[in-house]
């Protein structure tokens, strides 16, 4: 199923003018320039409340989301609870369709990018901006002004449209959060939003990142990292369309399994960490042992050397450290050794005596 345009919204309507100012709402708050090219449709498909398109323009349903809103407006009574149901429900339909217009997709072709519309990515654009448009939705009210013609919305919660999505991407927004060391899960959401769909995974890890290896990861092995610790994120993003998908399955029970999938993914980037941290403290502790002048070790040689052999052999004899690689080279003296990526297996040096 698709989303089909209707017939194109009068721009001197009222129907048109409150749109619009929804998504300047939506544009103020997430602090992402909109792609509205200032085009609303009706959809014509009635499966849809309404959808985003490509070239920047919208669709709404007629009697399911703009109709409601018009009596909302211009009923002159108090309305029915339905009513303000149905009103509230309607103002999330547009926040969402707004708030995937200030979502850029970035571009697919720079050097470490993820796709924007494959499965994990559009589980994980949904989720999200389903989150945010329920999280702002009152915000956007008081912004239209919807409150004083009908406060009773404020009392009612809409429908959430993708309730697999929005388990598992809440569950990861907490879970960067836990890891990130001084992010609140709101701001992790935003930081998110924001970002270019196809570096939204990126982002993703490097809140990890910053975190646990500062000062222990050459910058240079950022995205040999990133791949690592987004793998397990972007696996099960991918099975979570499958439970959203399944008809057979009541809305608490999607968002519930997708989370448990989310809870999976994680507790793999956590292992993903663990490994790799070792990596570099195991490295720079092997440094530290190979540079660190041994000053017992050559006072106990000298020692011995003056306690069992006779003096002339003493002044003419030295003993020279030698550090060789398992194929028989010599190391350089004097030059860095360079720290491997994780996964890059390591030369390890090894001492020979004599």
């Amino acid at each position: 199923m698709t989303s089909r345009k209707g017939a194109a919204l009068d721009p001197r309507s009222p129907e048109y003018q409150w749109v619009a100012r929804v998504i300047r709402s939506v544009e103020r708050r997430t602090g992402s320039p909109t792609r509205w090219n200032g085009t609303v449709y009706e959809e014509e498909n009635q499966n849809f409340l309404g959808a985003a398109h490509p070239d920047g323009s919208m669709t709404l349903n007629l009697a399911k989301v703009l109709d409601p809103v018009r009596i909302a407006y211009t009923a002159g009574r108090p309305l029915s609870p339905d009513e303000e149901f149905r009103a509230r429900d309607a103002v999330v339909t547009v926040v969402h369709e707004a708030a995937h217009l200030c979502s850029r997709p970035g571009d697919e072709a720079v050097r470490g990018s993820h796709p924007a519309h494959d499965v994990a990515g559009r589980t994980l654009e949904e989720g999200l901006i389903e989150n945010w448009a329920h999280e702002n939705v009152d915000s956007v009210i008081y912004d239209v002004g919807l409150d004083r013609t009908a406060p009773g919305v404020l009392n009612h919660r809409g429908t959430d449209a993708y309730p697999g999505y929005s388990g598992a991407a809440r569950e990861l927004v907490d879970g960067l959060a836990r890891r990130s060391g001084q992010l609140s899960s709101d701001q992790v959401a935003r930081q998110l939003v924001r970002t270019d769909r196809s570096q939204r995974w990126n982002a993703a890890a490097d809140l990890v990142i910053d975190n646990r290896f500062a000062g222990l990861m050459p910058e240079e092995h950022r995205q040999t990292v990133r791949h690592q610790l987004v793998a397990p994120m972007r696996m099960a993003f991918a099975a979570v369309q499958a439970m959203q998908q399944d008809r057979s399955l009541v809305g608490a029970v999607k968002r519930v399994r997708s989370r448990r999938a989310t809870i999976s993914a994680l507790g793999a980037l956590d292992a993903a960490v663990t490994r790799i941290e070792q990596h570099y403290r195991d490295w720079h502790w092997q440094q530290a042992q190979q540079t660190r002048p041994d000053v017992e070790q050559q006072a106990r040689r000298e020692q011995q050397r003056s306690e069992f052999q006779p003096a002339p052999y003493r002044e003419g004899r030295k003993r020279k450290r030698r550090w060789i690689l398992p194929q028989g080279g010599r190391q350089p003296a004097g030059q860095p050794q360079r720290v491997p990526p994780p996964g890059e297996q390591q030369t390890r040096w090894r001492r020979r005596r004599g």
